[in-house]
């Protein structure tokens, strides 16, 4: 397995990717804490028990950023 130094490009666009998935993941905790505070409130037998998540921003292969044939 060889590993090669990223671009200036490359680095920026770990960052973006980053920064992004961060600014998803603080906007899915608090959904969930708005949604867990309306079931805590609400009478007994009221809400769904089921759970319910949210799609990721990105897949897999997208977080990577790899292609099959780097490795």
């Amino acid at each position: 397995m060889s590993y090669r130094l990223l671009t200036p490009e490359e680095i920026e666009d770990l960052r973006a990717e980053m920064r992004d998935a961060g600014h998803w993941m603080k906007a899915e905790m608090a959904r969930r804490r708005r949604e867990r505070a309306e079931t805590e409130a609400s009478p007994p037998g009221a809400g769904s028990t089921e759970s319910v998540q949210s799609p990721s921003p990105m897949s897999n292969g997208e977080a990577s950023g790899s292609d099959q044939g780097d490795e």
